[in-house]
């Protein structure tokens, strides 16, 4: 349960940070480097979920349901 639990922490992460990077590009000048900064920690947490993901179905953490029937 705790597992599941840290995957949807991360996933709210995510979205602040999808709309974090919004807020910065509609007020930020041009020359602001945050909309780069906060769209390249939202690729790295979604790329680190899919690893929590890949590795929680592998250890048996979590099941998926309803594939390969």
């Amino acid at each position: 349960m705790m597992f599941k639990i840290i995957l949807v922490a991360l996933l709210l992460f995510v979205v602040v940070s999808l709309f974090t990077a919004f807020y910065y590009m509609v007020k930020d000048p041009a020359a602001s480097t945050r909309v780069v900064k906060s769209l390249f920690i939202r690729v790295g947490l979604s790329l680190f979920i899919m690893l929590l993901l890949f590795v929680g179905v592998q250890f048996g953490w979590i099941s998926p349901h309803g594939f390969g029937q």
